[in-house]
């Protein structure tokens, strides 16, 4: 009886081995018509029986000896191209919907500066928001256009406030003191 091999990850075995040491598999009474065209023995290319023990390749491209740690398992996905996943543009945001948000949450705050900049960026951001909704509908597209609606409404609100408190302050005459303590 000769030596036996186990069929899954290729170690050699005793003769009176029944399961492999390495995977557990059964082994299989070896046979040395199994050489390959390249001179290798066994079930994976890296397997080699010689005399100085089992040897096998590293990932390194040369060839070791001694009990692989690996079972002889080759990787051979290290040489698969790289494959980007697949963008339809329909998810995801775009930077429309960006811009919408952050005009939209600069108009919101800009809204004390007599509401002139709330107004210019609120309607920045809408444009900005209906734009980028119509590419993709998600979140942040939704979250830039309300936030543009609130700055927008809040710019009016501060445009008429301070057209209202300037108005107030000429008609009880404060702008009047004002000048004449200059």
């Amino acid at each position: 009886m000769g030596k036996r091999v186990c069929p899954v990850c290729g170690r050699m075995e005793t003769e009176d081995a029944v399961y492999c040491r390495e995977c557990g598999a059964k082994t299989v009474e070896y046979e040395d018509n199994t050489k390959q065209e390249n001179g290798q023995t066994g079930q994976y290319s890296g397997y080699q029986d010689n005399a100085s023990g089992t040897s096998y390749q590293s990932s390194a491209g040369g060839s070791e000896t001694g009990q692989n740690p690996y079972g002889y398992y080759q990787d051979y996905t290290a040489n698969a191209a790289y494959q980007a996943p697949v963008d339809d543009g329909a998810s995801g945001t775009n930077g429309l919907q960006i811009a919408g948000l952050v005009c939209g949450i600069l108009a919101i705050c800009s809204c004390c500066c007599y509401g002139v900049p709330a107004i210019i960026l609120g309607i920045a951001g809408l444009i900005c928001s209906v734009q980028g909704n119509k590419r993709s509908r998600n979140s942040v597209g939704t979250a830039g256009l309300v936030c543009s609606i609130i700055g927008l409404v809040l710019g009016v609100l501060a445009v008429f406030y301070y057209v209202w408190a300037i108005n107030y302050l000429n008609q009880i005459g404060y702008w009047d003191e004002m000048f004449d303590m200059f």
